[in-house]
């Protein structure tokens, strides 16, 4: 792995970090019945929903345990018993999703015994789930954030043993996998007599719906039932690097086998999904996917001329990074630049990928002659005084429409990406 040195300095600028508390809140957010309670201020919960909000247009129900100056420091234990106790008996969830914050965190507040004073003072809501987890500010970025939540929710939600079920498997997407790439996914394992479980899913949760009412918890996800089901699966595929450990915990508490999926965008990384789907079925590949590969192939073939040793930059989430980056480098595009918000496991990183950890600011300094950049919104502050082309990708994207119902894996994927990159170079 080769990496573009950057000249030091002392700060960061225009990060592409997200704070993982958000990425916790979308985690929460592919769960039905879910109410998701961060402990920490009301501000912080504020700019949660505005950044959700503003990606997906969808009303996005998140409280808070509204710490105010005293709680930093005498801290927020108090607060957070109140905070549940409060949320249960006001809107009656059927899950509470619960995430701590750089202030709680910092001041080392025990959401754990918390919780069990709690269930002691009111054996009424000892029966009620309560997922606890920690995504400081300070440690790691949105998908930091995801990955811990999705863990919590396998430990807490799936810890007993379920009946075995030789046509259910459990999907566990990362973060970077949009509304409709979820539903994709589903679709594409559907396709074999499988029954995808999914966690979390929000591609009936954040798919952009018409909900009659606003509600406090989330609606749409898998429900608490399904994840009960999970440890029954016969396999279990978590989708992207950073989510690995989550199938990882599911194949050590319940012998479920894990494989992990580090990309769903490209020709070989799909084939190898779709075949390993054909291992646990026993059927053979279905005439709608073979399809859909021959459309991709083709596209391929008409367009290999336009792709080809073009100088592509990126700035994303490490996950989305490393599936688009080696999906172009795969179809003989050349990765210029590959700034990750937050660093990468090496070994997942494939080869002549420059991936380095960097902000936007790295992004204006090492994009200088490509012909694309492929980032978040926030980088056009680098790709207008460039003037290079920008795709939308990651989160959030608030400048296009359409974001979250955008699909950019499987084959049919696959190949809308291809398009998109070459209609934005097109420009």
């Amino acid at each position: 792995m080769t990496a573009t040195a950057f000249a030091p300095r002392s700060y960061t600028g225009n990060p592409q970090k997200n704070s993982p508390a958000l990425g916790a809140t979308l985690a929460y957010m592919g769960v039905d019945g879910l109410l998701a309670l961060l402990h920490g201020s009301q501000g912080c919960s504020t700019f949660i929903r505005l950044q959700l909000s503003r990606h997906f247009k969808e009303p996005v129900p998140l409280n808070s345990t509204a710490l105010l100056e005293d709680t930093a420091i005498f801290g927020g234990w108090e607060h957070l018993k109140k905070g549940i106790a409060k949320a249960a008996d006001k809107f009656k969830p059927r899950i509470i999703g619960v995430m701590s914050s750089g202030l709680t965190e910092t001041f080392g507040d025990d959401m754990e015994s918390a919780w069990s004073t709690l269930r002691q003072e009111r054996p009424d809501l000892s029966d009620l789930p309560v997922v606890l987890a920690k995504t400081p500010d300070y440690v790691g970025s949105l998908q930091e954030g995801y990955q811990r939540t999705a863990l919590a929710l396998v430990e807490t939600l799936a810890k007993d043993p379920a009946p075995q079920d030789a046509k259910t498997v459990a999907l566990f997407p990362g973060v970077h996998l949009t509304p409709a790439d979820v539903e994709e996914l589903k679709d594409m394992v559907s396709l074999f007599g499988l029954t995808p479980l999914v966690l979390p899913d929000i591609s009936t949760s954040l798919d952009g719906h018409s909900e009659l009412d606003p509600a406090p918890v989330v609606q749409g996800g898998i429900t608490l039932e399904e994840i009960r089901r999970i440890p029954g699966c016969v396999a279990a595929f978590s989708f992207g690097p950073s989510m690995a450990v989550v199938g990882e915990a599911l194949q050590r508490m319940h012998g479920v086998p894990h494989m992990a999926v580090h990309s769903l965008t490209g020709l070989e990384a799909v084939d190898i999904f779709v075949l390993k789907l054909c291992q646990i079925s026993g059927r053979p590949i279905p005439e709608r996917l073979l399809r859909q590969r021959s459309r991709l192939l083709d596209t391929l073939a008409d367009y290999h001329d336009q792709i080809g040793r073009k100088k592509i930059a990126l700035a994303l989430e490490s996950d989305l990074l490393l599936s688009l980056a080696g999906c172009l480098a795969e179809f003989g595009a050349v990765i210029q630049t590959a700034l990750a918000a937050t660093a990468p496991d090496p070994s997942a990183v494939p080869p002549g990928i420059p991936v380095i950890v960097g902000d936007l600011e790295h992004l204006e300094e090492t994009a200088v002659g490509s012909h694309l950049i492929i980032a978040n919104s926030n980088a056009r502050q680098a790709a207008l005084p460039l003037k290079i082309p920008h795709l939308r990708a990651g989160l959030p994207v608030f400048d296009r429409a359409g974001m979250p119902q955008t699909v950019w894996i499987g084959y049919r994927g696959t190949q809308r990406f291809l398009i998109d990159c070459l209609n934005a170079m097109a420009v």
